[in-house]
């Protein structure tokens, strides 16, 4: 590739540059937007009003006392239908022992959930730092590894041509540098 600023490859990268981080903004943007979402006991409140109510509800009413002709019949029908009311009453308390632990399991799953998406929102915020900073890491490696490069290259032309003018002039060729043993042309330097 070319240094040329106005190079079309790199007015091509520039433009997809462009539309990845349009891309990548409006997917964190979406991800934040979903992450702000209330709790089911932050937008109802009143469901913990209606749980305390049904806990208060559950129990089967006590067995009539009184006396008279009219106790004894509360009794009778009482004892006819105790049995009834006491099941319905078991079952009423374990629905309702049920309905607790599934709703407080549900407000702990609900409470993770939360946690996850803006844990999700801080490391989609992390990754185009993390990576513009790889980027620059590896661009001022490539320009210190092509300056390397060149530098060698520049040792190497200068030793040629000294051996070149020597060769030209008819005298000896000076000694090659340290690390060019033999020269690029492969001439023995003796």
């Amino acid at each position: 590739m070319t240094s040329d600023p106005d190079h079309p490859a790199l007015e091509a990268l520039r433009a997809r540059l462009q539309d990845e981080e349009a891309a990548y903004a409006d997917v964190l943007a979406a991800i934040d937007r979903l992450s702000a979402f209330p709790l089911p006991a932050e937008a109802a409140p009143e469901i913990q009003e209606r749980l305390q109510r049904l806990n208060g509800l559950w129990p089967a009413p006590e067995r009539p006392s009184g006396g008279g002709l009219g106790g004894a019949l509360r009794r009778r029908a009482w004892d006819a239908v105790g049995p009834a009311l006491e099941k319905q009453a078991t079952f009423n308390a374990a629905l309702v022992q049920l309905l607790n632990a599934y709703l407080e399991q549900t407000a702990d799953l609900h409470a993770r959930l939360r946690e996850l998406a803006g844990a999700l929102v801080r490391y989609a915020q992390r990754v185009q730092p993390v990576v513009d900073a790889r980027g620059r890491v590896a661009t001022a490696l490539a320009t210190t590894r092509s300056e390397l490069l060149l530098e060698a290259f520049d040792r190497r032309l200068e030793s040629m041509a000294r051996r070149l003018d020597a060769l030209a002039g008819g005298g000896p060729p000076s000694a090659p540098e340290a690390g060019n043993a033999g020269g690029a042309a492969g001439l023995d330097p003796r």
